[in-house]
């Protein structure tokens, strides 16, 4: 962990760092009249982020104060040193890794793994492995796989960043089983230094959040449920490092969203409001 995401001083003994994607800004309102940069960056800080999630662009150089967490997508060798210095020379606190292909064999995902870790060592920038389709991480068993043979070979575990969406929909969960199921297997949990909360059902991995009235939708609601319960944990580890959470609504360019949804943006401001006030309701009950 970098200087920069050492735990800051405050009423909670570990801090929840939320940072919006660049994503759900990718063409708002419309391609059209999209949104400046300087716009968007004066939005995301306005909202109170701490930070801003987003590929290695020139552009997240105009970010000003706020804090940087990168993405990139790794399935060779070569292109992890290019990915990792761009990151670094624009300053990421960390960067979240998309390895390999769903088809990718086991022995070459840890070896790319490994390779990862050489050069996130030689550059001083914290990485993790995200849990995402189409990737060697689509389901819960590769990624478990992954991780105990990355875990023989390095004597430590594999740091991971969690999107739970995935996992959700590979397996058609209904939403009673959203956290007895994704809390599984536990060593997934243990290794998890990020997450992407974007709020999912068994059958879409991004739902509507605010109806045309600004209510919370009913499948939202049930996500919430599955959210306060994965907060709830984190507290209960004990650990005083940083949650680093994405809210990861996504708006365009991919198209995650459906014909449904009402707004990209202000669904992602009411998903970072409510965690928010989940964390500090976790807190208290992991207190008692």
């Amino acid at each position: 962990m970098t200087a920069s995401l050492a735990a800051r001083p405050g009423p909670s003994a570990r801090p929840l760092w939320l940072f919006a994607t660049l994503w759900s800004l990718r063409q708002y309102p419309t391609r059209r009249r999209e949104w400046s940069w300087a716009r968007k960056f004066a939005a995301i800080q306005a909202a109170g982020f701490e930070g801003v999630f987003s590929p290695p662009i020139p552009q997240v150089a105009e970010r000003g104060v706020l804090q940087y967490l990168a993405i990139t997508s790794i399935a060779a060798a070569d292109k992890i040193v290019p990915a990792f210095q761009s990151a670094k020379d624009l300053g990421a606190a960390a960067i979240d890794v998309q390895l390999g292909d769903y088809d990718t064999p086991l022995a070459d995902a840890v070896k790319l793994a490994l390779r990862i870790r050489a050069v996130a060592r030689d550059l001083e920038l914290p990485f993790t492995v995200e849990t995402h389709r189409n990737t060697f991480t689509e389901t819960p068993e590769a990624t478990l796989a992954l991780c105990r043979g990355y875990h023989a070979a390095a004597g430590e575990r594999l740091p991971l960043c969690l999107d739970h969406s995935h996992f959700a929909v590979v397996r058609h969960l209904a939403a009673a089983d959203f956290w007895e199921y994704l809390r599984e297997p536990a060593e997934l949990l243990a290794g998890a230094e990020q997450f992407h909360l974007r709020p999912f059902n068994g059958h879409h991995c991004q739902i509507p959040v605010l109806t045309a009235a600004g209510r919370r939708t009913p499948e939202y609601r049930d996500w919430l449920v599955y959210s306060a319960a994965l907060l709830t944990h984190l507290h209960r580890e004990g650990k005083t490092t940083p949650v680093l959470a994405v809210p990861e609504l996504g708006h365009a360019a991919p198209a995650y969203g459906l014909s449904c949804h009402r707004d990209t943006w202000s669904d992602a401001l009411a998903v970072a409001r409510d965690l928010r006030r989940q964390w500090r309701e976790a807190g208290r009950v992991a207190a008692r």
